[in-house]
């Protein structure tokens, strides 16, 4: 499944509400901004990947400017 996400508004709460319904029973995610598969215990515990978390548009964008 892919869901696209307009970042012209933050939506973390419900990206992260989405998932945790989504993978109530297992399964990963991945984001535009890791390459990284997201288990939901590390969504929920806002676990690092190499200075990301999971849908972190607004740290990604902090760490790759010019």
């Amino acid at each position: 499944m892919q869901i696209d996400i307009s970042a012209r508004i933050d939506g973390t709460l419900e990206v992260h509400q989405l998932v945790e319904l989504l993978f109530e029973h297992g399964g990963v995610a991945t984001d535009d901004y890791s390459g990284h598969p997201w288990t939901l215990q590390e969504i929920k515990s806002g676990a690092l990947n190499d200075g990301l978390r999971f849908f972190g548009f607004r740290a990604y964008h902090e760490l790759n400017r010019e």
